[in-house]
């Protein structure tokens, strides 16, 4: 019995060792548990990754900018490659009411709230080794875990120059929007960051070279922008040698990621000038190659397609001649000295956009009109375009001595045969229409419509010289003023007088085009069909013009 309870004794003492020694362990462990636990929530490593952007890796010691309910920490990347340990914790949960926000480069971070961020996009940067200004090359990140994904907020242009000793570049939107500035971001529903508000936009961005010897030839540039409408204009100046060439580029737009390239551009075209100079506007550039070919190819084949084709082109041509003025505009709002200019340049660029369709249809009517003049030394232009199919205009304004022969009653001034005739009714200008047709069996003679006469006189030059603003104290000859030479080839389609059409308002009342000398040249322009007088007086300072067609075509 003895020997029986000294085995259960020891039975039992080696349960209690085993018991105690378990437990021990039990605790051990849980010790060890809650130690990993509570280190796994203070400082688990946070992971930066690059989704897009040009800058698609990191390189070790990045700063990033981190940004946690009022804490603002600087971390850096442990590693190379398009994802990276940081260095740094940043204290809390981070909650979609309460997120992680990153911001690379760290110095581009101006404010942040619980829903956004407030960056910088720089309005001058340069292009360094790797082609681009790292300082705008800006991305964010926004996250409730501890990985960050980096996306960028720009967009912009792609350079790639052959030619050696460019040393500068300046970018404008041609419409004034914003390609820079202190820039709130917020995130869509995709997780993609979008520009909220733009405060101190910028228009214009410069973009200089890393140094004196320029921009390396082949080598691809980058200017970092907003995302931006940039489909009615941009202008490319292109500084070299100390001299400066300007690029216009048009239908295209600036996406979040998305670097554009002007296509068209061909570094033989550029034409350099003193920088100093003013922005000339063009004015009725010539047929390019593409126009010319697409042209002939219409003229040969007359199918939709290739109508289309030639009129997408002149569109693009046509555009692009509305964004220098647009330019022009900007340059002038700029000075701040000439308010009048600023005005009248606003109110050209506004009727070239509205009447684009119009404009462009006319133009293209031009030139697939194949008429030849049919007696180039007689008075009539061929009126090309016009839906008479055998139209002429006259070649100026009807003259005193014109009218007289018409009018045996008629008296004017001495030495004034070949000024306007002046102060004559709409009926007696029908009058004189009706006494040339009765003295040609083939043709009729009549009033131009505003149509007409804007075919007639095309696109009035911005800088033309015409007797207008009073620079004369009253009506000059009909070839005073050599460049008021209209698209059909006829003179004195601006300034001077106002000439009659047969075209009427709403009210009855007759629309006069062309300005006067009393006029400002804002109203002198051909597309401006808002002048009107009534048909029943004569004016001092409005006279006409005449247009004929075929007997058999007449309307």
């Amino acid at each position: 019995m003895k020997k029986i309870l000294k085995t259960f004794s020891l039975y039992c003492l080696s349960f209690l060792f085993l018991a105690a020694m378990n437990a021990c362990q039990n605790d051990d462990v849980a010790s060890i548990d809650e130690q990993e636990q509570e280190q796994e929530s203070n400082s688990e490593s946070l992971t930066a990754v690059i989704s897009d952007g040009l800058h698609s890796n990191w390189s070790e010691g990045d700063p990033i900018m981190l940004v946690h309910n009022g804490q603002t920490i600087i971390a850096e990347a442990q590693e190379s490659g398009s994802s990276s340990i940081l260095s740094g914790t940043i204290e809390g949960t981070f909650t979609d009411d309460n997120p992680l926000f990153g911001i690379y480069p760290a110095d581009n971070r101006v404010s942040s709230d619980d829903e956004s961020l407030t960056v910088t996009i720089p309005a001058t940067q340069t292009g360094n080794e790797n082609g681009y200004d790292e300082k705008s090359v800006v991305a964010v990140a926004r996250t409730t875990s501890n990985s960050l994904n980096f996306q960028t907020v720009c967009g912009g242009i792609k350079l790639n120059f052959q030619m050696s000793g460019v040393t500068g570049i300046e970018l404008e939107s041609v419409d004034g929007y914003a390609l820079s500035g202190t820039v709130g971001i917020k995130w869509d529903e995709q997780g993609k960051p979008t520009v909220d508000k733009i405060e101190n936009a910028h228009s214009i961005i410069t973009f200089n070279a890393p140094n004196e010897s320029g921009f390396i030839p082949g080598k691809d540039y980058y200017i970092s922008t907003l995302p931006c409408d940039v489909y009615g204009g941009y202008r490319l100046s292109i500084y070299k040698d100390g001299l400066v060439a300007h690029y216009f580029s048009v239908h295209q737009t600036i996406e979040r990621t998305d670097y554009i390239t002007p296509d068209d551009l061909v570094e033989s075209e550029l034409e350099f000038d003193d920088p100093d100079a003013p922005l000339v506007e063009e004015e009725r550039p010539e047929l390019d190659a593409t126009t010319t070919a697409l042209l002939r190819q219409y003229l040969q084949n007359q199918t939709e397609d290739n109508k289309l084709a030639l009129l997408n082109q002149m569109g693009l041509r046509y555009d692009k001649v509305v964004a220098r003025k647009k330019a022009k505009l900007r340059e002038l709002e700029r000075e701040a000295k000439t308010p009048d200019l600023v005005a009248e340049m606003q109110g050209i660029v506004d009727e070239m956009v509205e009447n684009r369709d119009i404009r462009l249809e006319q133009q293209f009517l031009r030139l697939i009109d194949p008429r030849n003049d049919e007696n180039p030394k007689d008075v009539w232009m061929v009126l090309r375009g016009a839906s008479a199919p055998n139209a002429y205009i006259g070649y100026a304004p009807v003259t005193n001595a014109e009218y007289a022969a018409f009018e045996k009653g008629f008296m004017y001034d001495a030495g004034k045969d070949n000024y306007p005739v002046v102060n004559i009714t709409i009926a007696e200008a029908t009058a004189y229409c009706d006494w040339l047709t009765a003295q040609d069996n083939a043709h009729v003679y009549r009033l131009p419509t505003d149509e007409e006469w804007i075919l007639g006189a095309g696109h009035m030059p911005k800088d033309v010289t015409m007797n207008s603003g009073r620079v004369e104290t009253g009506l000059t000859p009909v070839d005073a003023y050599s460049q008021t030479t209209g698209a059909c080839g006829g003179i004195d389609f601006w300034g001077n007088c106002w000439e009659w059409t047969s075209s009427t308002d709403a009210n009855g009342q007759y629309i006069i085009k062309g300005g006067s000398w009393d006029s400002e040249r804002d109203d002198c322009r051909s597309e401006k069909s808002d002048v009107v007088r009534t048909g029943t007086k004569g004016y001092a300072n409005v006279g006409f013009r005449v247009v004929r067609t075929d007997a058999s075509n007449a309307r």
